[in-house]
C-alpha cells in the first residue's frame, strides 16, 4: 500500500500544478481532448478530472461541494493518467463509501500504456457502486479525489435513512453536508428530524445513567452510600427534566422520585 501511494506521490511531483487546475477543469471531456497532465476517470459522457482538496486522511462530508462528481453506466471503474512519468504494471487507490465511520477500500488498477505517449489507461476488475469517494493521497494534506454518482442525490439518499447511529455523527454529517449544499431542500427538511432523532438519543443515554446509579443504590446495605446515590439521582434528575421536559420516561421518573422523597429523609437520619 504504501508503496503504490508513494509512486502516485512522485507522479504527482512530477505532474507540477495539477492542485491549481484539476478541481473545475476538464469535466466530461474525451481522451482526446485530455490536455492537461493528470488523473482522469471514466463516466456516462467522457472523462472527469480528480479534484485536489487539502485534508491529510480522507475526504469528508464538507468536501461535497468543492469536488468532481460523475454518473456512470455502470458500477466499472476506468482511468486515464496523463503524465511524463513511468508507471509501473499497477497503482493503488482508496474508495469512502458515504457512511458515519470512517469505512475504506483498496483498489488496485491495472496500469496498461496507451498508443498516445504519456498516456496510460488504468482498469480493475473491482466494482463500485454510486455513493462513494475515489480518492489517493497528494503529499502532506493535500488529497486527489473523485465522487462516484450524482453526489447531491447520494447524499439525501444518504441521510434520508433515520436509523443511523449514531445520531450526533450523524447530525454533525448533515449539517457538513448542507453547507455543500445549501440550496437542497430535501437535506434542509432532514435537518429538524435528525435534530429531533439526536434529541432523543441523548435523552435515552442520559436516563440510562440515572438508571444506573438507581441499580447501585438499590443493590447497596450501606446507608451512606444509599444517601450519596439518591443525592446524585435528585441532581440528575432535575437536570434530565430542564434538558428534556417533554419526554417518555414519566413513570420511572415518578417512581424514582416517590421513592426519593419517602427514603431519603430518613436515611439521612441514620447517618
Amino acid at each position: 500500500m504504501k508503496h503504490h501511494l508513494k509512486i502516485i506521490t512522485i507522479l504527482l511531483i512530477m505532474i507540477g500544478n495539477y492542485s491549481q487546475s484539476q478541481t473545475t477543469l476538464n469535466d466530461n471531456v474525451t481522451q482526446e481532448e485530455i490536455t492537461q497532465l493528470g488523473f482522469y476517470i471514466k463516466g456516462e459522457k467522457g472523462y472527469t478530472s480528480f479534484s485536489s482538496i487539502n485534508n491529510s486522511s480522507f475526504p469528508e462530508f464538507k468536501h461535497l461541494g468543492i469536488i468532481n462528481s460523475l454518473k456512470r453506466t455502470n458500477n466499472q471503474l476506468e482511468l486515464i493518467v496523463f503524465t511524463k512519468a513511468s508507471l509501473e504494471s499497477q497503482l493503488t487507490l482508496i474508495s469512502r463509501k458515504l457512511s458515519l465511520i470512517i469505512k475504506t477500500e483498496e483498489i488496485i488498477f491495472k496500469v496498461s500504456p496507451l498508443d498516445k505517449k504519456n498516456r496510460y489507461k488504468l482498469t480493475s476488475v473491482t466494482e463500485i457502486q454510486d455513493g462513494s469517494f475515489l480518492y489517493f493521497s497528494g503529499g502532506w494534506n493535500q488529497i486527489y479525489t473523485v465522487f462516484l454518482g450524482d453526489k447531491e442525490k447520494e447524499t439525501v439518499k444518504f441521510f434520508s435513512n433515520t436509523t443511523m447511529k449514531p445520531a450526533y455523527t450523524a447530525l454533525y454529517n448533515l449539517k457538513e453536508a448542507i453547507k455543500s449544499f445549501p440550496e437542497n431542500k430535501k437535506l434542509s427538511q432532514l435537518l429538524p428530524v435528525w435534530e429531533k432523532i439526536k434529541k432523543a438519543e441523548s435523552s435515552n443515554k442520559d436516563f440510562t445513567y440515572i438508571s444506573k446509579i438507581w441499580k447501585k443504590y438499590k443493590g447497596t446495605e450501606k446507608v451512606a452510600q444509599k444517601v450519596s446515590y439518591l443525592n446524585e439521582i435528585q441532581r440528575k434528575l432535575t437536570n434530565f427534566l430542564t434538558r428534556y421536559p417533554k419526554n417518555e420516561k414519566g413513570g420511572l421518573i415518578k417512581q424514582y422520585q416517590n421513592e426519593i422523597n419517602k427514603k431519603l429523609p430518613k436515611l439521612k437520619k441514620m447517618i
